[in-house]
C-alpha cells in the first residue's frame, strides 16, 4: 500500500477542559465539562490527515495498557495505519491534561509515557519508500528519537526524493538551552517545511524579531517556515516568498489540536498542488473547523464549507 503521508511521532491520551474565561484561583471549585480524546502531535495529525481523505500512516510507540489499546481503535477507526510497537519501559502512552480558554489558548500538564520509548529500531523505512509525504511531530516528546532524526529526514529527501516536515511545539522538559536548540536546528537542512508559532520560533531562534528570526532559521538549511499566527492567521516564509492569511472568526469549543489540524490542511493542500495563499487558507479553515468541533477531525465538506466551495 502507498500513503499520502507518513507520519512519525508522539502519541496522547488527552483529557480536556471546555473553555474557561480565566485560570481560576488556588482552593476553588470550578464546573466544567471535560472531552476525553487521542491526542499528541503526530496522533492528532495523522487522524485528521485521515478524516481529510488522504492515505495516513503513523508510526509510534504506545504502552500495554487499555489506555494504549483505545488510542490505536481510534486512530485505525479514522482510517490510520498504525505501525506501532509496544514499550516494555511504560506500560502507559502519554497522557495529557488541558486546560482551555476562550481565547483559543490553552495550559498542558503532560506525561510522556511510552513516547520516551520510540527509537530507531522502530522506524519502518520501507514504509517511508510508499510515502509522498513524511511528517516528523512531537519532536521534544519522543527524545530517544533525537540521534535519528537527521537519518529519517535524509532518507525521506535524498532516498525517497519526498518532502519532509518537522513540528517541534513546546520544549517543556528540556528548556531552550543550547544543546535542546541544536538537536533541532541541525535537521533543518533536512527540513522542506518548518512548522512553529511564534512563541516557538523566537525560543528557538533565540531572537525577538519574528522576521530575523525566520530568516535566521532559512539561513540554516530551511526551506520553508510556516508560522501559526492564533487569531491572526498564518504566514509562509522562504528565501523568496512571504505570504499571510488572515484567521477564520469561529467560536472556539476545541483548542486543543487546532494546530495539528492545521498542519494537516496544509499537507493536504500541499499535496493537492495548490498555491501558496491557497495551502494556508486551507489550512486556517481546517484548524478553524477543529477549533468550533465539539469532539472529532475536521472532514474535507466542513472545511469546505468554512471555506465556501
Amino acid at each position: 500500500m502507498s500513503y499520502d503521508v507518513v507520519i512519525i511521532g508522539d502519541v496522547f491520551y488527552d483529557i480536556m477542559t471546555s473553555p474557561l474565561e480565566d485560570y481560576p484561583e488556588r482552593d476553588t471549585q470550578v464546573g466544567v465539562e471535560f472531552l476525553t480524546s487521542l491526542g499528541g502531535q503526530a496522533g492528532n495529525c495523522a487522524a485528521a490527515c485521515a478524516s481529510l481523505g488522504l492515505r495516513t500512516a503513523l508510526i509510534c510507540k504506545v504502552g500495554s495498557d487499555e489506555l494504549s489499546t483505545l488510542l490505536l481503535s481510534v486512530l485505525e477507526g479514522y482510517g490510520v495505519e498504525c505501525f506501532t510497537s509496544v514499550s516494555e519501559r511504560f506500560r502507559s502512552p502519554g497522557i495529557t491534561v488541558s486546560i482551555a480558554f476562550r481565547d483559543g489558548s490553552r495550559t498542558m500538564f503532560s506525561y510522556r509515557g511510552a513516547n520516551l520509548d520510540l527509537r530507531h529500531e522502530d522506524i519502518d523505512y520501507d514504509v517511508l519508500r510508499r510515502a509522498r509525504f513524511l511528517m516528523r511531530a512531537g519532536h521534544w516528546n519522543t527524545p530517544s528519537l533525537f540521534a535519528a532524526n537527521k537519518k529519517i529526514l535524509e532518507f525521506a529527501r535524498r532516498e525517497c526524493g519526498i518532502p519532509t516536515a518537522l513540528d517541534i511545539g513546546w520544549s517543556a522538559y528540556l528548556g531552550w538551552g543550547e544543546d535542546a536548540r541544536n538537536s533541532v536546528l541541525e535537521l533543518l537542512p533536512e527540513t522542506e517545511f518548518l512548522f512553529v508559532n511564534e512563541r516557538e520560533l523566537k525560543a528557538l531562534a533565540g531572537i525577538s524579531d519574528v522576521k530575523k528570526c525566520a530568516r535566521k532559521l532559512l539561513d540554516l538549511g530551511c526551506e520553508n517556515v510556516v508560522l501559526h499566527l492564533g487569531e491572526r492567521g498564518s504566514a509562509w516564509l522562504s528565501e523568496d516568498l512571504e505570504v499571510r492569511v488572515g484567521a477564520f472568526r469561529v467560536e472556539v469549543r476545541r483548542p486543543t489540536g487546532a494546530g495539528d489540524a492545521f498542519n494537516a490542511g496544509f499537507i493536504f493542500a500541499f499535496l493537492k498542488g495548490k498555491s501558496p495563499e491557497d495551502c494556508l487558507r486551507f489550512a486556517n479553515a481546517c484548524g478553524a473547523a477543529h477549533l468550533q468541533k465539539g469532539e472529532g477531525y475536521p472532514t474535507l465538506e466542513e472545511v469546505k464549507a468554512l471555506l465556501g466551495e
